[in-house]
Formats: structure tokens, sequence, C-alpha cells
């Protein structure tokens, strides 16, 4: 009997000892469990990666840092012993990159730290699309690490710490915000030094206000994919930098659909290309045109492009100056030659547009310096003395007023001022009353950049 009790405790232990034992290796199973999520959480398929980069203007600054750091991403992708060996092509992949909007996660750029002293510096943390970079990396056959080649793949990089360096207060990015805007001033001053503070307030804000429209030269334009091409870089700059421009959808539904109303209202007396730019009230039109030249070396393809970029006003296609660029290094691909083309036309023209831009910037100040265009009519100047005297007076206040055009019912000036179609009413109605008898004068009407008064004689 006191075996039997005796086997029935050994029993009981046993069970007990194998259900602690259980017990015991699912904690342990579980907490392995928990420290592997823990550590795929440390991972990330966008990582934040940190990099800095100089140049001549901003834009070229904040690429040479996202460069940087898709770069790092890339390299780390693709591991230490990867990337080491396959460094050439890994220069060439990243120098090959013009616009890096497909490799960054929309808004998620920090500024960490900016200087425009002695040209421009940035510090910047973006996170990166890595999925984007691997099926790049691929295309370009430059592999290893995660990039295995395969399909489906999921890829994924942990944060980069983020460095020590002093975010600007809100003070701070005033203040930068101020001088750039104080930057830019200086700039207008140079170009037209006899400005007035208030006139140079106004050349800037117009020129910050202005709508680009670029298309290719139909005449030389030779390959139609690479045209397309360069004009949807050049809008990937406008965009980036905040400019309006019109899309290239727009300009080329307008050709396909109203090339008879084109026809009857200029008789083909002007390209049909100037005539849709007036229609969208576009204010600068460029003009991109393309020379390429592509060749094919050991299975991989390289393209050069040089690009010349020719801006206008679009309403009266007077020049508004011109850039240039040309793709060194050659941009390559393993795809094909047109692939490795499109690769240098894209860069060309995106890297040309600033100088573009600017240029197109310069030569608008100096031809509005002069002021801007309006046309005002004043209805019953039966009294020429008196219309004369007005003239005269107005003058005074602007930069330039010509008569085109005097009857007693009539008479019509052409009036240039830096200011708006508000500021020439009020210098009207200012001028008018030191004039004896113009006391009564009325606004007739206005319409765009044309004003008309009734002398009230």
């Amino acid at each position: 009997m006191l075996f039997k009790q005796r086997c029935k405790n050994q029993n009981f232990l046993i069970i007990l000892i194998i259900i602690l034992a259980v017990f015991g290796a699912s904690c342990t199973t579980t907490g392995s469990s928990d420290q592997a999520v823990t550590s795929r959480g440390d991972l990330n398929p966008n990582p934040v990666y940190y990099a800095e980069g100089s140049g001549d203007s901003a834009i070229e600054a904040m690429n040479a840092a996202k460069r940087k750091a898709v770069k790092a991403a890339a390299a780390d992708l693709l591991g230490e012993a990867a990337s080491s060996g396959q460094g050439e092509e890994l220069d060439s992949f990243i120098n090959s990159i013009s616009d890096f909007t497909p490799y960054i996660i929309r808004d998620s750029q920090e500024n960490i730290d900016s200087s425009s002293s002695g040209g421009y510096y940035y510090y910047l943390g973006i996170k990166i699309n890595l999925q984007a970079v691997a099926e790049k990396l691929k295309s370009e056959d430059i592999l290893g690490g995660q990039i295995d080649g395969r399909e489906g793949n999921e890829y994924s990089l942990p944060d980069q710490k983020k460095p020590s360096v002093k975010v600007a207060d809100a003070a701070g990015v005033e203040a930068t915000a101020e001088a750039n805007v104080a930057e830019e001033q200086r700039v207008v001053e140079r170009i037209i030094p006899e400005a007035t503070a208030e006139e140079l307030a106004v050349i800037r804000e117009y020129l910050d206000s202005l709508t680009y429209m670029v298309y290719f030269d139909e005449e030389s334009a030779a390959n139609p994919f690479l045209s397309r091409t360069a004009v949807t870089s050049a809008n990937r700059f406008l965009d980036t930098e905040g400019y309006e421009y019109v899309d290239l959808s727009q300009i080329e539904r307008i050709k396909a659909d109203q090339q008879l109303v084109y026809e009857e209202e200029t008789g083909e007396a002007v390209s049909i290309i100037q005539w849709i730019a007036h229609k969208l009230n576009a204010d600068i039109y460029i003009e991109i045109n393309l020379d390429t030249n592509s060749s094919t070396k050991n299975g991989r393809y390289y393209g050069s492009a040089n690009v010349a970029l020719n801006c206008y006003n679009a309403s009266t296609a007077e020049g508004r100056g011109s850039a240039s660029y040309q793709t060194n290094p050659p941009a390559f691909s393993t795809v094909s030659e047109e692939d490795a083309l499109a690769n240098a036309v894209s860069s060309a023209v995106f890297k040309g547009m600033a100088a573009a831009v600017a240029e197109a910037e310069n030569e608008t100040a100096k031809a509005v310096s002069k002021g801007f265009k309006y046309s005002l009519v004043m209805i019953n100047t039966s009294d020429s003395r008196m219309m004369r005297d007005f003239e005269k007076k107005l003058e005074r206040r602007v930069k330039s007023v010509d008569r085109i055009s005097f009857s007693p019912e009539e008479s019509v000036f052409e009036v240039y001022l830096i200011g708006n179609i508000s500021d020439l009413e009020d210098f009207v109605y200012d001028t008018a009353e030191s004039i004896p008898g113009m006391e009564g004068i009325l606004l007739v009407m206005q319409r765009g950049n044309s004003i008309t008064f009734d002398t009230g004689m």
C-alpha cells in the first residue's frame, strides 16, 4: 500500500516537472519571439538617412545631400563587400540620377542645418524608398546583399542616428527666410541699380509670380520620346523649386484640339507653341534643343546629351536669355542605348534649368525696369492744353507716358510704371486733382492692363 502511494507521488512529481518544463519552454519561446519582433521593429522599408551637400545654388546643395543619402542606402542594401566591389558601377548609377523624387518619401525632408554664406550648404534628413532604390539597382544589374535579383523581395534597413546638430528655432527659420528674401532683393538691385526700394519689391514679387511653359524645338526634334523626357524633366525642376508652370498634357491637348482656331486667329504668323503659351497666360516660354550621342561598350550602353534652353517672353517672343548643359560623364544603362540617352537627357535638362530660370528672371527684371505697360484712355478731352498739362504732370509719377492718339472725344496714352493697374488709377486721380477743370474725373472701365476715365469736362 505504501509502495503504491509512493509510486503515485512519484508520478505526480514527474507530471509536475513535465508541466513546468513545457511552461518554461513556452515562456522562453515567447521571449525569443518578442525579441525577434523588437529586432524587426528596428528595421524600416523607408529608413531615415542623413547627409550634407553644398553647391552654388540651394537646389544644387540639396540635390548633393540627397545623392549622398540615396547612395548610402544603396550601399547598405548591397552590403559592404558588394558595394566596395562595385564602387564604379554604384557611382555611375548615383550620378545618372537627376530627379530623386522616386527614391525619397514625399514630404519627409527635414532641414537639420543650412547656410547661404559663401555658397549654399544643407544638412538634410530624408526617408529613403528602399523598394524603388532596389528595383533600380536590379535593373542596372548591380547585385549583392539584399539585392539578390529575385522578384517580390521586401527591403528594410535601420534608421540612421540623428546627428547632434542644433535645429534652428522658429526665430532662426524666420531669420533665414528673411535673409533669402534680402538676397533676392540684392540680386534685383544689382540688375536695376536705379530702382527704389518700393520698385524693387514690386519687381521681385512679379518675378516670383512668373509662369513658365517648356516645350521642345519641333523642327529639330528627331526623337519624340527623348523630347518628351526633356520637357518632363524641366517641369520636374520647376515643380521641385515651386514655380508655376504649364503641364505638357495641357500643351498637347490644345495643340491637337485647336489647330484650326490657331490658324484662323494668327494666319500662322506666329508658332503654335507661342500662341498656346499666350493662351495659357504663360510669362516665359522655354524651348529645348537636344543633341545626343550614344555608344555601347562591354555590354553597357552609354549616352550623352548637349542641351540648349532658350527663353522667350511668351507674349512678344522677345529673348529672355539662354543656358546650356552637357552630361559629363556620360550616363549609362544595362537596358538599351535609348535608356542611357533618356538618363542623359533627363539629367542635363534638370541641371540646366537652374541656369535657364536664373537667366530668364535676370533678363525679365531688366525688361521691366522701364515699367509695365498700361493703356490709359481718357474720354471727353476737348481741351488739348488741359490734356497736355495732365500728361506732363502724370509723367512725374510714372516711368514714361506716350500719347498714342488725340481727338476732342478721346485721348489714348501708353503708360509705363513699376506697379499694378490700381497704382495707375491712384496716380490718375492724384494728377487730375491738381488740374483745374478735371476735379470731376470718373472711372468708366478697367479690363486687364487697360483703364478708361471720363474727364468730367
